[in-house]
């Protein structure tokens, strides 16, 4: 919502009206643009920034316990905010908005007591509106709009603005979030479905078959050269039933189930698959974070867990790190580890490392597998950043 001006003391009440309908107008069109939640949760970051003329303005998403689930912005230059890492976990002023039913404007943010500091290299802010988002009597999100030290401070009209703002958004902004719950829990259930399936159809007939083939080892017409090849086959099925165990733990590995955050839910992965001993570095920066929506998440959760899993079993590394950043027009998602390696060129190709490539593919990414005995692996998902 572009507006042309804002109105003032002087402003007829004509004026005025047409100035707020057309802002209204505007943002009846935002909230039809459709798309996934981060496409919308963005869009209403831009229009509070533009209808409050911050220098910048983001809108967070909180569960029914309070916590901050999500933190989309608009406004930090791209390099400073690749710098400042991963987005606010809404522990200060930002989570307490959780608990107001009202705007909160201050003339300068530092002096409120929950404010809790600037990472290193944030830019220096002092005028602070927050605009609690309200639905189904509870505060589901939260709109921040700041201006830089030394602009002025935000009006009664900037106050009016964004609280007319949160009111129109509040449907779609509840709706948006309900949707994206429920396929994150039917995604869940179908996980489990493909687990059983996998357990009770596949591994059990390839289990049958194995104990076949073992049988006729022992018969006198086999001769020496087939019940080798017999035997290796066996072997071949054990392995790829191992394999199979493997894919439905990751399956079935509990997951927390509210909204997808890459930083919260990678770490996690990254505690339940790495034993005590093995070294990890996580760091996934803002602006890579808000490209990807729930399914998109889902697939890196999977890809990495299979990168971590793979490593574990077969590399005896000391040290794993995941990295998630944009620059430029890329995006790179990459697990590295220190461990053995192996020789691509000799190396059968499981069933993890094709479901990784398939779901590569629907992402849209360009996977790469590059490895080096005794230097090491690295995984690495590269994305074209529109």
């Amino acid at each position: 919502m572009t507006v042309k001006h804002k109105p003032t003391a002087e402003s007829s009440t004509s004026d005025l009206q047409g100035i707020y309908l057309a802002a209204l107008a505007e943002t009846s069109q935002l909230l039809d643009g459709g798309g996934d939640p981060v496409e919308l949760l963005h869009r209403i970051a831009v229009r509070a920034r533009e209808i409050t003329s911050a220098n910048f303005a983001a809108i967070s998403t909180f569960d029914e316990a309070g916590r901050m689930e999500r933190f989309i912005y608009d406004g930090m230059p791209a390099e400073i905010a690749r710098r400042l890492g991963s987005p606010p976990v809404g522990r200060g002023l930002l989570g307490a908005l959780a608990t107001y039913v009202r705007p909160l404007r201050l003339d300068d943010l530092r002096k409120h007591p929950r404010f809790t500091g600037w990472p290193d290299g944030h830019p220096d802010m002092a005028a602070f509106l927050g605009v609690p988002i309200r639905a189904a009597n509870r505060t589901i999100g939260s709109l921040y709009m700041t201006r830089e030290r030394g602009a002025p401070p935000f009006s009664d009209t900037d106050e009016f603005a964004g609280a007319v703002l949160a009111l129109q958004i509040a449907v779609s902004v509840q709706s948006a979030l309900a949707r994206e719950r429920r396929a994150r829990v039917s995604l869940l259930e179908e996980r489990v479905r493909i687990a059983h399936d996998l357990h009770d159809g596949t591994i059990q007939s390839l289990y049958a078959f194995g104990l076949e083939l073992e049988a006729q080892m022992p018969r006198p017409s086999v001769d020496p050269e087939l019940r080798d090849i017999l035997r290796a086959a066996v072997r071949r099925i054990n392995g790829l039933i191992a394999e199979m165990r493997q894919y439905i733990a990751m399956l079935e590995a509990d997951e927390p189930h509210h909204a997808p955050d890459l930083g919260r839910d990678l770490a996690y992965v990254v505690r339940q698959l790495v034993p005590a001993g093995v070294a990890t570095v996580l760091n996934i920066t803002a602006p890579a974070q808000q490209y990807f929506n729930a399914r998109d998440a889902e697939d890196l959760m999977f890809i990495a867990r299979e990168a971590i899993s793979n490593s574990i079993r077969h590399a005896s590394p000391t040290r794993i790190a995941l990295d998630l950043r944009q620059t430029g027009d890329e995006i790179a998602f990459t697990i590295q580890d220190n461990g053995v390696g192996f020789d691509p060129e000799n190396t059968r190709k499981g069933l993890g490392t094709t479901t990784m490539q398939t779901r590569a593919e629907r992402l849209g990414a360009r996977l790469t597998i590059l490895s080096v005995p005794g230097m090491g692996t690295t995984v690495r998902l590269a994305f074209d950043a529109e």
